[in-house]
């Protein structure tokens, strides 16, 4: 149940309780102010009806000596010189009776009048059925009333999830409060909270964003001479190999950096075309196969793509292929697969699985790696498949191991 009618039935229920506790209550009033009155007025009767018949002897309406159908105890009461009033029915219609004792010759008597109840009882019909309108009419304005003003509360805090997911995807130029700020409430307060917590974390992505490419640039230079150096020295010594090999590491490190800050800062530009699934990763896994990148370890393919194709840059889908391979071959363990369909593209191997970090969250620079490490493959990947609109899905197979898959955008 949405928050709206959560909030009107809340309404409602809060309406009709009040309501049927008022209803209640004057009803109970009526009922006794009906009730006395009723015994006033047989009272008076009675009164009137015994100094009638003490001056002329005649009985007036309603009134009756020794009526049989007055009630027993009532009528005892009478002869011990009391005047009571007590309810029976009479014929299937509720009577009051008012009785007194009185003189007939030279026996005691009981003096009795009727009356009955039926406008009493109409007249607190009436009341009851007022009340129950007056309780539905309430129920039916004020829930009215509250669904309005519940409706506009539904509607600010579903236009303002909506921003939150816009920003959750990356978008940080959305202000929650522009879209639901309709005036001073609480509401609008925690949009507020909301558009100064997300400008605070742009804040410190921005700084992140620009030190790693401040970072990646003032290393470039030096690196350089670093590479230069290091191709000079001997060719056949064990630590010319090791600070070769130590500079070819840190020289894809500052590329993956320049990259990653390229992809941070939007200035990368893809250059869409039709590109065949399969026979572009038949084409890859065999380049890369070749050039030693996956460590001798080969790939089995189940190509099921067929002749569909996407519209892609092909360079940046293969970065993307590229990068998850490697990281299966540093992370993983053979066999490793690569599997196609039409919508999609799945690398998986069989190791220990992705770490819950990335399952939870998505890889981080830096601690994307498999477990920890310097590394920033998969980050690039996911940098690269946002780019092209594609999306990556991470997760660990029914038998273990990683398993990564690419989902290509819908075509149209």
């Amino acid at each position: 149940m949405s928050l709206r009618w959560k909030i009107v039935l809340l309404i409602i229920t809060s309406v009709v309780i009040a309501a049927l506790t008022c209803g209640v209550v004057v009803r109970q009033s009526a009922a006794v102010i009906e009730t006395n009155r009723q015994r006033d007025n047989v009272t008076a009767q009675l009164r009137d009806a015994i100094s009638v018949y003490a001056d002329t002897g005649v009985l007036t309406l309603n009134t009756s000596i020794d009526d049989e159908d007055l009630p027993e105890e009532a009528h005892r009461a009478a002869l011990d010189g009391q005047s009571v009033t007590t309810m029976s029915t009479v014929d299937g219609e509720d009577v009051l009776w008012a009785a007194a004792p009185v003189e007939v010759g030279t026996h005691s008597a009981v003096i009795s009048v009727r009356q009955s109840t039926r406008e009493s009882e109409a007249l607190l019909d009436g009341i009851d059925r007022a009340v129950l309108l007056g309780m539905l009419g309430s129920a039916l304005v004020v829930g009215g009333i509250g669904s309005v003003a519940a409706g506009q509360i539904s509607r600010r805090l579903t236009l303002g999830a909506q921003s939150a997911r816009r920003i959750a995807d990356g978008d940080t130029s959305v202000r929650v409060s522009e879209v639901i700020d309709y005036g001073a409430d609480e509401v609008a307060d925690f949009a507020r909270a909301v558009d100064s917590a997300v400008s605070r974390l742009t804040e410190r992505i921005d700084s992140e964003q620009r030190f790693t490419a401040d970072l990646a640039h003032e290393m470039r230079t030096p690196l350089t001479g670093l590479v230069n150096a290091a191709n000079l020295l001997e060719e056949d010594s064990r630590p010319a190999e090791l600070v070769r090999e130590r500079v070819a590491r840190l020289q894809v490190l500052v590329e993956d950096l320049l990259e990653v800050s390229r992809l941070d800062a939007g200035r990368a530009q893809p250059q869409l075309e039709p590109m065949p699934v399969d026979a572009s990763l038949r084409s890859l896994t065999g380049v890369l196969e070749a050039s030693g990148a996956l460590a001798g370890q080969a790939v089995e393919l189940d190509l099921g793509a067929g002749e569909a194709t996407v519209m892609t840059d092909q360079r940046r889908f293969e970065r993307i292929v590229t990068n998850l391979l490697v990281n299966a071959v540093k992370h993983g363990a053979g066999p490793i697969r690569l599997t196609s369909k039409p919508e999609t593209v799945v690398v998986s191997d069989s190791g220990p699985g992705y770490p819950p970090d990335i399952l939870a969250t998505g890889p981080t620079r830096f601690v994307s790696a498999g477990g920890g490490g310097m590394g920033l493959g998969l980050v690039i990947a996911q940098g690269q498949a946002r780019l092209l609109s594609m999306s990556l899905e991470f997760r660990n197979g029914a038998d273990g191991g990683a398993e990564t898959t690419i989902r290509f955008p819908q075509q149209g």
